[in-house]
């Protein structure tokens, strides 16, 4: 794999893009999850909440890594 080299404007611009993105995605959690709460009416449904949860943040974690060399 070759090595990019990032220029300082060109490392903010990317920084920028990426809080921009991950903020999307991290905005549209909270809303869901009170959706969610609000019928959940059983401890099974109450356990699809957190089943949500975790899902949602394996998803972030896996669609947002930071390092340079991952960015695209």
């Amino acid at each position: 794999m070759t090595v990019e080299k990032w220029s300082p404007s060109e490392r903010k611009a990317a920084r920028r893009a990426y809080d921009a993105a991950l903020k999307v995605a991290l905005d549209k959690t909270p809303a869901e999850l009170k959706s969610r709460a609000h019928v959940a009416a059983t401890p099974s449904e109450m356990w699809d909440v957190e089943d949500f949860l975790r899902q949602q943040r394996r998803k972030i974690d896996q669609m947002f890594d930071y390092r340079y060399s991952q960015l695209i």
